[in-house]
């Protein structure tokens, strides 16, 4: 006869996220994976993290194992959908979770995921435009439907995703989808004594031809970014500015380019503006602390992430009044209509003031201390509880 379940059973991880590019979803999974450990720990559990190969777990801690499970060549779903579900059902009393929206098929335990955004899903009254490659969206858009009538339950960032889940899966128990939202690690973001390390990576960007003052934005490029309206925005704002250069940095995502963004840049003179692509952890850290202010004009998000990375780092922050923004920022960011880039210009000639980015800086510490770690891990471990009881 199979164990008893246990209240706290141990957590199997789908690390695959990890053989990603540098993005959103995988720096969610290694947080979440940094904050629940000492919870793991303090408790006597574990979390066992299932990697297609050596060393990729990113989180060193006695309450993490690694665990390297065989590859079918470079085939993605075959790990996700055969080798990983061949694992866990010998691990009975155990609950998996994946952090990248979807449950293995032919998955035994009880399992759950999060689900970050619905953005594979077309939505024509929210945005017409279509995010992702078409072949990433039909398989998506399949695996998550049976993925919500399977598990248990669902994780969602915002109350925004999870009115957006409601509406595409009327049928399914409202109950079902557990807002937790994500959080920020102050410490790793706010400004401290420059390392040698630190002088390095910024005379890199230097070089790349960056100058001060500057404005930043962080994200992709894509339609849903709305960088469009960001670019069309300062080429006005620099005619009255010109000392202030745009700073642009991405990530490298399946996601459909969007040509409106690149001819919106092209209208601001070269010098002005530079993109670096994607940057590491670092260059990071020290844009958001060296930018005169961040200005994220996202028409869609499931959170938000890069708003609480600006705060912390002590960046005042304009950002668009759409979907997750509001739960995220409340009253502590300059916010504007995403469509509107006479709105955003108004805001940033706003924010060149110095007493209005203080102000925003002091609502920015308040705000970031609602957005702990330790509270998002212990509400997922609770999650991971309740999805093993029911499942």
């Amino acid at each position: 006869m199979p164990p008893e379940p246990t209240s706290q059973p141990d957590i199997l991880f789908m690390g695959r996220i990890f053989f990603d590019p540098w993005g959103g979803v995988r720096q969610m999974a290694e947080e979440t994976l940094r904050a629940a450990a000492p919870l793991c720990e303090a408790s006597g559990r574990m979390i066992e993290v299932l990697v297609p190969r050596p060393g990729m777990c990113p989180v060193t801690h006695p309450a993490i194992r690694e665990v390297v499970l065989p590859r079918f060549g470079n085939n993605r779903m075959a790990w996700d959908h055969i080798t990983v579900p061949n694992f866990a059902n010998g691990r009975q009393g155990s609950v998996l979770y994946n952090p990248k929206l979807v449950l293995p098929e032919r998955l035994r335990i009880p399992g759950f995921t999060t689900i970050h955004d619905l953005m594979y899903f077309p939505n024509p009254q929210k945005y017409n435009w279509r995010e992702y490659y078409w072949a990433d969206s039909i398989y998506m858009q399949r695996m998550v439907r049976r993925t919500v009538r399977r598990a248990p339950r669902i994780h969602v960032p915002s109350a925004y995703t999870r009115e957006d889940a409601l509406e595409l899966f009327p049928d399914v128990d409202p109950d079902k989808f557990t807002v937790i939202p994500w959080a920020v690690d102050p410490k790793a973001w706010a400004p401290h004594p420059w390392s040698a390390e630190d002088q390095s990576e910024w005379e890199g960007l230097l070089a790349r031809g960056l100058r001060e003052p500057f404005v930043f934005h962080a994200g992709g490029l894509s339609r849903r970014k709305n960088v469009r309206v960001l670019g069309t925005a300062f080429a006005e704002f620099r005619k009255t500015h010109p000392e202030y250069q745009l700073v642009l940095t991405a990530t490298s995502k399946h996601t459909n380019a969007d040509p409106k963004t690149y001819r919106a840049l092209h209208t601001i003179p070269p010098g002005s503006v530079i993109a670096l692509g994607g940057v590491s952890a670092r260059a990071l850290r020290l844009l958001y602390q060296r930018a005169s202010f961040f200005v994220f004009p996202s028409l869609y998000e499931g959170f938000g992430l890069p708003l609480l990375e600006a705060q912390a780092a002590g960046c005042p922050v304009i950002c668009s009044h759409a979907t997750s923004h509001p739960e995220v920022v409340g009253e502590s960011a300059m916010t504007f209509n995403p469509r509107s880039a006479r709105e955003l210009l108004h805001c940033m000639e706003q924010m060149t003031d110095q007493k209005t980015r203080e102000k925003y800086r002091q609502l920015s510490a308040a705000n970031v201390a609602r957005f702990p770690w330790n509270q998002t891990a212990r509400q997922w471990l609770d999650l991971a509880d309740r999805v093993h009881r029911e499942g």
